[in-house]
């Protein structure tokens, strides 16, 4: 493989190449030329006499064995990393490309202030944001880690819950809900409800403040699968909604909308901080991660 830090070197270009998705992008976040990047990745190829990445015009994807060697990859360069810290060698600030893949909902909001107040305090780290409701392959992507509102279902991914959506019951204050609301509101099956099909569907489950539950079962009048759809839903007066409270709480203060059975409560959903497989984190993770937990725990 040749010279132990040369090949080092040749890794950590492979690895932005990956997750940068195109050598040029890759030579830009490392502050070099495309050529450059194109002669280091040839020369990994060579050395381990396989092709790694299939090269167009426009377009760059890795090869099987490309696939195979990222993890790998990613795996060797943290664990020199956490030598290097461990000796003291480390440089103190942060660098590299911070990859956050985040929620519809807190996405384009809490987390990206607090990835731009991340982003300004530390000016050698560059940071890709990518908001999205859908699962995703944390390691194939390149991910340093993932905002999840919600379980994780995946059990070789690292997770650390960091939080909980408390959510109100919420419709429009110029919406007619019939007999389903009466005036001392109480709730009656066929409230007309927005969804949000990944964390509820027509039946919702309430708890009273002595503890007892009800099963409220409801008419789906829109359902959605991303938060701010629902959310423009109800406040166009498509049905009630189940949102959170750090949404509408401005809403509902000013009027815009009126909070349904306000004694009762509906179970809270858990945020995680969630992250590829591997003992070892970037500083520059690390300290996302503080700062984004911190942002969490303040949402009221």
């Amino acid at each position: 493989m040749g010279n132990a830090a040369d090949t080092l070197q040749l890794l950590q270009t492979f690895t932005r190449i990956a997750e940068s998705g195109s050598l040029s992008a890759a030579a830009r976040s490392l502050g070099t030329t495309q050529a450059s990047v194109s002669r280091q990745l040839a020369a990994l190829e060579g050395r381990l006499g396989t092709a790694l990445a299939r090269r167009s015009t426009h377009d760059l994807s890795l090869t099987d064995e490309g696939e195979r060697l990222l993890p790998r990859a990613m795996e060797m360069l943290a664990a020199w990393q956490a030598t290097r810290e461990a000796l003291g060698q480390a440089v103190a600030e942060p660098s590299g490309l911070l990859r956050i893949i985040a929620p519809s909902g807190i996405g384009p909001t809490i987390v990206a202030r607090t990835a731009a107040a991340f982003a300004r305090s530390h000016p050698k780290v560059d940071v890709d944001l990518v908001f999205t409701d859908a699962s995703v392959d944390l390691v194939g992507i390149g991910a340093d880690l993932q905002l999840k509102v919600g379980p994780v279902d995946r059990q070789e991914l690292l997770a650390r819950r960091i939080g909980a959506v408390e959510r109100w019951l919420v419709a429009a204050g110029d919406l007619d809900l019939g007999d389903h609301c009466n005036a001392a509101g109480d709730l009656r099956d066929g409230l007309p409800l927005v969804a949000l099909a990944p964390l509820y569907g027509s039946r919702l489950q309430m708890t009273a403040a002595d503890g007892s539950t009800q099963h409220l079962t409801c008419r789906i009048r829109l359902r959605c699968e991303v938060l701010n759809a629902a959310y423009q839903a109800v406040l166009a007066g498509a049905g009630a909604g189940l949102l959170p409270r750090w949404l509408v709480g401005d809403d509902v203060a000013a009027g815009r909308l009126k909070r349904l059975a306000p004694a009762a409560s509906f179970a809270s959903v858990p945020i995680h901080l969630v992250f590829p497989p591997g003992r070892y984190r970037p500083l520059r993770t690390r300290l996302f991660a503080e700062q984004v937990e911190a942002a969490i725990s303040a949402l009221r």
